[in-house]
């Protein structure tokens, strides 16, 4: 059983006496058939955004750190003292 890891269905293609999955364009042996492969699909998870109003602006955290603020000078300088605040440094 051959495993193929994406988000769509995979298909067989034979380009130059060569047999392919795609969408990885992985090379399977001559002669495979869909029924001998494997479908396994990658489980999304959604980011968390936390939205924060600070006055007339509005501050966007993301679970990955990043923090955008909706201010002219963050939006100017990528940094604002709104945005200073809800700044949570990576772990390193």
């Amino acid at each position: 059983m051959i495993e193929v890891f994406t988000p769509v269905p995979p298909a067989l293609t034979e380009i130059h006496g060569k047999t392919y999955v795609v969408p990885n364009w992985q090379e399977v042996p001559a002669g495979t058939t869909l029924d001998m492969i494997s479908w396994q699909r990658p489980i999304f998870v959604a980011p968390t955004i936390i939205t924060k109003h600070v006055g007339k602006y509005i501050i966007t955290i993301y679970d990955d750190g990043r923090v955008t603020c909706d201010c002219p000078g963050f939006t100017f300088r990528k940094k604002c003292k709104h945005s200073a605040e809800y700044y949570i440094p990576p772990n390193i």
